[in-house]
């Protein structure tokens, strides 16, 4: 059984607001079973309807426009289970309504008006009658906008694979152990050696397994790479089917799927960036915009977007170039799977010298980042003049350059990393991090040496 800190959201939003709560996230990162336990652990009544497996239900719930036929439509469905004041209702899939709604009223058999499901949830939710939860993947990009920019009736809050921490509870790491960990990150001291060499190995271990419930648990259970792999595969093999489901053109299907399996290589290329030339015919390029397919993935939170700076100084969006990017995979598990082979990532586990794990490493950063308040807040700085630095983010209010580096520690030294020194002399940076195979180390009065794994400690 995984800990998850959406566990934390929910008792919070359970003890402290009306609102309704919307869940949302990439399919197959354990929404589902974290708010199904929540809900039976502190509700005596529910209704739960997955509109996956109810399909019979979807024209009748997308169909209604005031209160009284919401309830009357629950009190159909959960019988007894419906009392003011004790229940609560979970709406799974919900995007699977809203498809349909939208679909409904394109043929004119249902009238377009801001009155819909979670518009009847308001007065009930207000007067503290029925709890509500709902919860949906982002994989329909064509969803009424309702669900991705909740009134103020609703709170929203987005879920995403286990991050480190959560990776590290699941291995039976205790909370003292990161405590103090996150210790030595905030005064900037070295960590014990054997905690840190411990902790850079199960760095290691979550680059291979990433962050997906149903990977995490086959390798904790069985500690067996093959059976890894089949996990993994299978669920890439779900992405590949909701691409095909929930894009209507058939051209755009092809270009989506294709960018989303060139992820991999990409990253593993020399510089890092998305080369859309390598994917999509030059043709289609010098006529159209691949934005929309790029925007797709993101908004069906499988990819991680981190744009083009060419000024360092705040707001970084206001220096963005959003044609020029690098996409990273939302797991970092599900990058190195399709990266590389059974037997690359045996060695990958015992750390063998010649394997490269650089896009793995930045995959993994990125991920954390994204997880831990930066979403859509990603850069990485690019010059010609100045060189590259693989991470730039607006943190504590001022602009922090962060490069991610998986060599030995000997390879970090100052003289490896001209990028990020030119930058710091010409924006006048006062901190900057370098994350890697180290332990924690000043290296100048603005640069600052972290193990890998502190990365997880970068929040918003």
């Amino acid at each position: 059984m995984l800990r998850r800190k959406i566990e934390t959201v929910l008792m919070n939003w359970k003890e402290n607001r009306k609102q309704a709560l919307l869940v949302t996230g990439a399919r197959q990162i354990g929404k589902s079973y974290s708010i199904e336990r929540f809900i039976d652990s502190n509700f005596e009544y529910s209704i739960k309807i997955n509109f996956s497996d109810r399909a019979d239900l979807i024209d009748s719930f997308a169909k209604i426009n005031k209160t009284e036929s919401l309830i009357l439509l629950l009190s159909l469905v959960g019988g007894n289970n419906l009392i003011p004041g004790k229940t609560v209702v979970f709406f799974d899939e919900i995007q699977l309504v809203y498809s349909r709604r939208k679909k409904l009223i394109e043929r004119g058999l249902l009238e377009n008006t801001s009155l819909d499901i979670i518009s009847a949830m308001k007065p009930l939710s207000a007067k503290g009658e029925y709890k509500f939860i709902l919860s949906g993947s982002l994989l329909g990009v064509e969803i009424n906008d309702v669900l991705l920019n909740p009134t103020g009736y609703m709170d929203s809050v987005q879920m995403f694979p286990l991050d480190f921490e959560e990776f590290l509870w699941a291995k039976g790491v205790g909370q003292d152990v990161i405590s103090y960990v996150e210790s030595c990150y905030l005064k900037e001291e070295k960590v014990m050696d054997a905690v840190n060499d411990m902790l850079l190995e199960y760095f290691r271990e979550y680059v291979l397994v990433g962050g997906m419930p149903e990977s995490v648990e086959e390798y904790i259970s069985k500690k067996n790479l093959y059976s890894l792999q089949l996990s993994q595969e299978q669920i890439v093999k779900f992405y590949h089917k909701d691409i095909t489901t929930y894009i209507d053109d058939a051209d755009k299907k092809l270009r989506v799927r294709d960018i989303y399996d060139a992820i991999p290589s990409e990253l593993n290329g020399k510089n890092k960036r998305f080369v859309s030339t390598h994917v999509v015919e030059g043709g289609y390029i010098k006529r159209n915009s691949l934005e929309d397919e790029f925007l797709w993935l993101t908004n069906a939170a499988v990819a991680i977007p981190v744009y083009n700076v060419t000024e360092a100084t705040i707001p970084l969006s206001l220096a963005s170039e959003r044609k020029t990017l690098k996409l990273f995979l939302s797991d970092t598990g599900l990058l190195t799977s399709m990266l590389v082979s059974s037997d690359i990532r045996q060695k990958l586990l015992t750390n063998e010298k010649e394997i490269n794990y650089g896009a793995p490493y930045e995959n993994a950063a990125a991920t954390e980042l994204n997880a831990h308040g930066f979403a859509q807040k990603l850069y990485y700085y690019n010059s010609k003049k100045h060189g590259e630095v693989d991470f730039i983010i607006e943190y504590e209010g001022e602009v922090l350059p962060i490069e991610i580096k998986s060599g030995k520690p000997d390879f970090m030294s100052v003289y490896n990393h001209t990028a990020l020194n030119n930058i710091i002399s010409k924006y006048d940076i006062r901190k900057a991090y370098i994350f890697g195979n180290c332990n924690v180390k000043r290296e100048t009065n603005v640069i600052l040496q972290l193990p890998i794994y502190m990365i997880s400690f970068v929040r918003r």
